[in-house]
């Protein structure tokens, strides 16, 4: 093999290995924030059943007196 063939190759598997490096920056970045939105998603479900729960109780959707 031809040193200038072996240069190529070598160039070649740098810049496979730095896209690579780049690409798993970018996913662990994305799984973060995948992870944020997902407790995000869980606080925001537990709130609406809070609220649905409480507006299930007596009285919760009555009108006052004067009505």
């Amino acid at each position: 093999m031809s040193d200038e063939r072996l240069t190529e190759i070598e160039i070649k598997l740098a810049h496979a290995e730095q896209a690579i490096s780049e690409m798993s920056d970018v996913i662990y970045a994305q799984q973060a924030l995948l992870d944020k939105m997902e407790q995000r998603y869980d606080m925001l479900r537990q709130r609406i059943s809070s609220v649905e729960a409480d507006s299930d109780s007596p009285g919760g959707n009555e009108k006052p007196p004067h009505y």
